[in-house]
């Protein structure tokens, strides 16, 4: 009997070792990851650069809090900076973390300039930005938030690609418009880039905070460091994680200055985020992925994943519904609420995948480094585990 509390709907297999693309049980069979930690090991099993690079730092300091300055904390952020819209960088240990500092950070700008009632802030139906119950108020996940009223007022949801319904909602008291690009959970959906485009002008134009949440699909999953690069539409605040640390507890609350002014002693503070393993990790993974030709490949591969799995949709036509997502952050929607029967099916032959969406949408996340050898035996099982259950 586990001691664990039954949070998760984990697999009974014990999984104890993990090299490059692949785990291995207890007995030493391997399984291909194409879940990557959930779109988190974005380098691979145990790195050898970033094991090296850890294995330095835990020589010399693990921990000493904010209170002191961590030098690796500051390259990590002075990097950042460097590399995207923002001026300033808040270090925590989960993108959960990084979502509550940025409803505190949009709040509190407000308040600090005066304008204390302007402190609603407009999501997206079918976003998710963690389990917290600030995130839950936030997110449109309906099971996520049951059972755990109440739930924090000040957020409006709204249709996603609707650009209407979203100036309909805007009101006096409208402080930021908090969304994901890319909805992994909700089923791996892409916002339309005109869209997202057209939130970018009417957020500068009314002086609303745009927030993008790329705690999944960014740090290289589609192909440049955040996804917002590659859609040319530039927010106020970028909250990430996940891929951030290749397993590694890192996130961080991108964000511009004029924002980050508002945020003084003891207004937010993490006791973990910035320590310098997590920092020494995170710099570590940026190494790699500022590599000439990191990106490129990512990019590739992409292309390679998506015309194998179009395939596999057009031969399975009346069984799979649709492939969609950008990237390596992909979705199959099955026709029928098996995901997870397929699922099950290709971990016991050796593949592990996710599920999302009300048992529809099989998620596929490998880790970065993939090749195209491995997507061909990933999409092998794929395709027989999808002719046995669907």
């Amino acid at each position: 009997m586990s001691h664990i509390v039954n949070s998760y709907n984990r697999l009974k297999i014990p999984i104890v070792r993990g090299e490059g693309m692949y785990l291995f049980d207890q007995s030493g069979k391997k399984y291909l990851d194409f879940a990557a930690g959930i779109a988190t090991t974005s380098l691979g099993h145990c790195h050898p650069y970033i094991v090296e690079k850890l294995k330095e730092q835990l020589d010399s300091l693990w921990h000493c809090s904010n209170l002191l300055t961590i030098p690796q904390q500051e390259l990590l952020a002075e990097r950042l900076v460097s590399l995207t819209f923002a001026d300033k960088i808040f270090f925590c240990s989960s993108g959960l973390e990084a979502t509550e500092a940025a409803i505190k950070f949009i709040r509190r700008y407000f308040y600090v300039k005066g304008q204390k009632k302007r402190n609603r802030i407009i999501t997206i139906e079918g976003g998710f930005h963690g389990r917290s119950i600030a995130a839950i108020s936030a997110g449109g996940n309906e099971r996520s938030r049951e059972g755990f009223a109440p739930l924090l007022s000040g957020f409006d949801k709204v249709p996603k690609n609707n650009i209407l319904a979203l100036e309909e909602k805007i009101s006096d008291e409208t402080a930021a418009v908090f969304l994901e690009p890319i909805q992994s959970e909700g089923g791996v959906y892409s916002l339309n880039v005109e869209y997202l485009q057209q939130v970018r002008q009417i957020t500068e134009a009314q002086g609303i905070i745009l927030c993008f949440d790329e705690v999944q699909c960014g740090y290289g999953r589609i192909g440049s460091l955040f996804h917002y690069q590659n859609i040319g539409v530039e927010p106020d605040i970028l909250t990430c994680a996940k891929a951030m640390g290749n397993g590694f507890p890192i996130a961080a609350c991108l964000t511009k200055d004029y924002i980050a002014e508002a945020i003084t002693p003891g207004a937010h503070g993490s006791t973990y985020g910035g320590n310098p393993l997590a920092m020494t990790v995170g710099n570590a993974v940026l190494d790699m992925m500022l590599k000439e030709g990191f990106f490129s490949h990512v990019q590739k591969v992409s292309k390679y994943l998506r015309k194998k799995l179009l395939y596999l949709a057009e031969k399975f036509s009346k069984k799979v519904l649709e492939v969609r997502g950008e990237g390596l952050l992909i979705g199959i929607e099955l026709k029928a609420p098996i995901a997870d029967k397929t699922v099950d099916q290709c971990f016991n032959k050796g593949l592990m995948l996710t599920k999302v969406l009300n048992n529809r949408v099989i998620r596929i996340t490998p880790p970065l480094i993939v090749k195209n050898e491995h997507i061909d035996i990933a999409c092998d099982i794929l395709y027989d585990s999808i002719a046995f259950n669907v």
